[in-house]
């Protein structure tokens, strides 16, 4: 699943004023890379992240994914997209409070057309990957913080999706929990999916193959001495 992003802008108009927030990104991501997206907060990281999850859309430029123009596709098209080839894993979990642990996962599953047998025979399988097995019936409120991201991950890994998006995925962990969230986004990389993770945390940066810097909606890419 390549990504290929040329020449893309992206504003918002508030009135009369226009705030460009991406200004002439260019950018290519190949299968198996492990990206991190760095950059101070309002520079257009997240803007960035959402036009690559097709959650948006870019005011001008071209955004390919797979060879595929995105921006000729409707959107029910790109929720489809959303949902087969693309997970999203938060800094605020974003998991529903009323739900346990599985049925959070079962949901992210139920919109594809497997049957409901075979969506929660995933979504276990998908927890006890993430050493989650004996937090399955647990709500939201009952799990650590750790464990309340894990969740979030396997949610975002129960359609097999080919990209993982991660946006400060750990920014509400401590570091030795989110050095447990970093080696599971290492191993899903290894297991040949993307990764682009947005993130302050230059140490969590280093452990990318690549890291892409934006700063005042320009992006470059930076020298990962570590990689």
């Amino acid at each position: 699943m390549r990504i290929e992003i040329q020449g893309l802008h992206k504003s918002y108009q508030n009135g009369d004023q226009i705030t460009e927030v991406l200004h002439n990104v260019n950018l290519r991501v190949g299968d198996g890379e492990f990206v991190a997206i760095i950059g101070p907060s309002g520079s257009g990281k997240s803007t960035l992240m959402n036009i690559i999850g097709c959650l948006d859309r870019p005011t001008r430029g071209v955004y390919y994914l797979e060879g595929q123009d995105t921006g000729k596709l409707g959107d029910r098209r790109l929720a489809s997209i959303r949902n087969r080839h693309i997970g999203f894993v938060f800094q605020s979990f974003n998991l529903l409070p009323q739900y346990t642990a599985l049925e959070n996962v079962e949901l992210a599953g139920l919109y594809g057309n497997e049957s409901p047998k075979r969506v929660r025979e995933v979504a276990k399988k998908a927890l006890i990957s993430l050493g989650l097995e004996d937090r399955m019936k647990y709500r939201p409120n009952q799990l650590s913080g750790g464990q309340k991201q894990r969740v979030a991950i396997a949610r975002a890994i129960v359609n097999s999706p080919s990209i993982i998006l991660a946006d400060e995925p750990t920014g509400s962990l401590d570091s030795r929990t989110g050095r447990k969230v970093l080696d599971i986004f290492k191993k899903l990389n290894k297991e040949g999916r993307i990764v682009i993770v947005v993130t302050h945390d230059p140490g969590i940066a280093r452990e990318a193959s690549r890291i892409v810097d934006i700063k005042d909606g320009i992006v470059r890419e930076v020298p990962n001495e570590v990689s």
